[in-house]
């Protein structure tokens, strides 16, 4: 995977004038995964028997959150933030879901170039995965790994199927089994294009306006990663 911004190229015009010269801009396409992944504690080494020390990510010290969305010709045209809908323990690991859960914290993000035959498969299994959590045929799952992280990252596969896998064991008290989760997948990401990463600071509400137009085609809103210093603070409540 590369980093790239939009190509133009130059076309001779025919036949008025043999001399000019037309700018043509050709469609680029790019992912991006968004991660929140603040409290480093929440995801450390620990002796897993019989393995020897392992990195565990602790979920309930810190459950963290994955993101992606997609752009074409720099506006974002999908958006994908899945997490649970209602907030009691038992729903919150298995339950209702929403496909434009809350982004509240401060971001990591790594923006790709992808093809168009990228996009569009990733674009077929984001719309699939977000009209299932809407209709309530598929649950937000800790149990089945259908989370944040493991959606998302099956989203990105069916155009990236070499995506770093991202998994590690978690934790709620005892060790538990090796799955996709935010902590593990930025890691993975992060360990093989740190030069990438782009920091945007938490703003909850400019998100929330982000993902409520993110899914309008042909997309409305610029990709805030292309100039990080523009992201407006979160203004203070009064």
């Amino acid at each position: 995977m590369t980093m790239a911004q939009p190509k133009t190229t130059t076309a001779k015009t025919e036949p008025k004038d043999k001399n000019a010269v037309a700018e043509h801009r050709e469609d680029v396409f790019h992912l991006v995964i968004g991660f929140e992944v603040n409290d480093p504690h929440a995801y450390r080494e620990v002796y897993v028997a019989p393995d020897g020390m392992r990195k565990v990510h602790y979920v309930l010290e810190d459950p963290g959150h994955t993101f992606m969305y997609l752009t074409k010709n720099l506006k974002v045209t999908f958006f994908y933030s899945l997490g649970p809908a209602y907030n009691n323990p038992f729903q919150r690991a298995y339950g209702q879901g929403s496909p434009e859960y809350k982004i509240p914290g401060d971001t990591r993000l790594f923006r790709f170039n992808i093809s168009e035959d990228q996009y569009e498969k990733m674009l077929a299994k984001g719309k699939e995965y977000r009209a299932d959590v809407l209709a309530g045929t598929r649950y937000y799952n800790v149990f089945q790994n259908f989370t944040c992280a493991r959606s998302a990252r099956d989203i990105i596969a069916t155009g990236w199927p070499s995506v770093p896998r991202g998994s590690s064991f978690i934790g709620k008290g005892v060790v538990m089994d090796d799955v996709v989760n935010p902590y593990a997948f930025y890691e993975a990401i992060h360990d093989k294009y740190s030069h990438g990463e782009i920091r945007l600071s938490h703003n909850k509400t400019e998100w929330r306006n982000l993902m409520h137009d993110g899914n309008t085609y042909p997309g409305k809103k610029p990709d805030p990663t292309l100039n990080p210093a523009d992201w407006p603070k979160e203004p203070k409540e009064q």
